[in-house]
């Protein structure tokens, strides 16, 4: 490997000097690299962007040949896209005319290392050549210093990422990887990319493996369209991150409390209240597309609901947590697993609470509300006491069970289990889980509670009450 790297290096050199017509020439450059040693601490490579915009990023890998190229590059001028290419640096070095064409036509370029390497195999030191040879060569040849790499696959290793890092680069793998060198048909790859499209996500296609991406393109695109999100480059979806990694992010400052046979719980299951006013909340994890629904929903209605949400699934998209707050609303604890709390034994369960709330102060970029709702509903005096030594302010339960998760039920049953029961100071559980009847029963629930008076508050503006 190190030997096929060293004589590729020398091929690039030459290239870049303008020396390729003789041999002697090649093997009389030299390629001096200082290596640094591995010290400065690599960031996290990007799978997703966490962003609220409804944007994607739309990546290739590689560099086919001219023509495959310029058909691609066509089809992404009628669709008035911008993508990203992670480009190998031997290929810009023997085609440089390409790469300019894919810049004139207002993409990207990025690293795609110099030999458009796998990354298991190699060390720091190979990965570090590659990644530093193909910056040279991307310089020299186009004046770009580039800000991302990616591997071939699109994978990537401790070493790759080190290597990344002393170059002030972060590596780049993917949200969605349909494998079109797999996939047969245009159909195939945009049916795939379609089922895991989210805001921040990033699509790799490859350019060099299967011809049939340039019509998967326009098919990813009209999917895009109808869903809302705009296809454009790596860096424009980074631009539109609302993370800053300088920031400490504050949490609530859970912690493990064995002794919790003291502790005192505040549990709440209905307020008690003179006013006609009652809470909204809404449990469990949702896909993009039902959660933007239902806050356009309370947007239409202009009201503001308390969101308990599943820490592992706001770990898998924590952009969508972010734009709960963002939306006017408050978001608090589900758990992080959410597992039965009166089955779990106490460390268990309050090892998941302080996982949760990490988790959540990450996604949000500031500490939750500190409540807590356990799975189900269901609690105990012993777990309540092992909740609260943790150091969560109160555990919010509800007096009316909406059950609209059970696609046994009709739709009319939940809203009559919901309106039937509403009294001042109630707490209505709903979820937002996709499958369940919450998108289409909710506005007949909330025109029903409004109409008869009722004012609708979140949970901590009822506790400040």
């Amino acid at each position: 490997m190190k030997r096929y790297i060293f004589w590729s290096l020398c091929l690039v050199l030459v290239i870049i000097t303008g020396c390729s017509n003789k041999a002697e020439e090649a093997e009389a450059v030299k390629p001096e690299i200082e290596i640094p040693p591995n010290e400065i601490e690599s960031e996290e490579s990007i799978s997703k962007i966490m962003t609220t915009d409804k944007k994607i990023a739309l990546t290739f890998n590689g560099m086919a040949d001219e023509e495959t190229m310029t058909s691609l590059l066509e089809r992404l001028n009628q669709l008035q896209i911008h993508a990203t290419f992670f480009v190998q640096g031997v290929k810009i070095a023997e085609e440089p005319e390409i790469a300019e064409m894919i810049l004139e036509n207002g993409h990207t370029i990025q690293n795609n290392t110099l030999n458009h390497i796998l990354v298991e195999p190699i060390d720091y030191e190979e990965a570090y050549t590659e990644l530093y040879l193909t910056n040279k060569v991307i310089q020299e040849n186009l004046d770009i210093t580039p800000q991302f790499a990616r591997s071939r696959s699109g994978d990537t290793s401790p070493f790759f990422e080190s290597a990344a890092a002393q170059l002030d680069m972060q590596v780049v793998t993917n949200t969605i990887n349909p494998r079109d060198g797999d996939m047969q048909s245009a159909e195939e790859i945009a049916e795939y990319v379609r089922g895991f499209m989210n805001r921040g996500a990033i699509i790799q296609l490859n350019t060099y493996l299967n011809p049939e991406i340039i019509d998967a393109v326009s098919l990813i695109k009209k999917d895009a369209e109808e869903a809302g999100y705009e296809l454009t480059t790596l860096e424009a979806v980074v631009e539109s991150a609302y993370t800053n990694p300088n920031k400490e992010i504050e949490t609530n400052k859970l912690a493990v409390n064995q002794d919790y046979d003291q502790a005192s719980p505040q549990v709440i299951e209905k307020f008690q209240t003179d006013e006609q006013e009652v809470v909204l909340t809404f449990d469990d994890w949702a896909s993009d597309e039902t959660l933007s629904i239902i806050l356009d929903i309370l947007d239409d209605y202009q009201i503001k609901a308390t969101f308990f949400v599943i820490g592992k699934g706001v770990e898998a998209n924590p952009q969508l947590a972010r734009l709960i707050i963002d939306r006017g609303h408050e978001v608090a604890s589900h758990s992080y697993n959410h597992l039965v709390v009166t089955e779990m034994n106490s460390l268990e369960l309050q090892e998941d609470l302080v996982k949760a709330d990490q988790v959540i102060s990450n996604a949000l970029q500031e500490k939750p509300k500190n409540y807590f709702r356990p799975a189900q509903g269901l609690l105990e005096d012993s777990s309540a006491n092992t909740i609260a030594a943790t150091g969560i302010d109160y555990i919010v339960l509800y007096d009316i069970a909406s059950l609209d998760w059970d696609l046994n039920r009709s739709e009319d049953e939940i809203y009559k289990r919901v309106v039937d029961n509403v009294e001042s100071g109630s707490i209505i559980g709903m979820h937002i889980s996709d499958e369940s009847h919450t998108i289409r029963v909710l506005p007949r629930i909330i025109e029903n509670i409004l109409m008869r008076g009722y004012t609708f508050k979140t949970v901590s503006e009822m506790i400040g009450d």
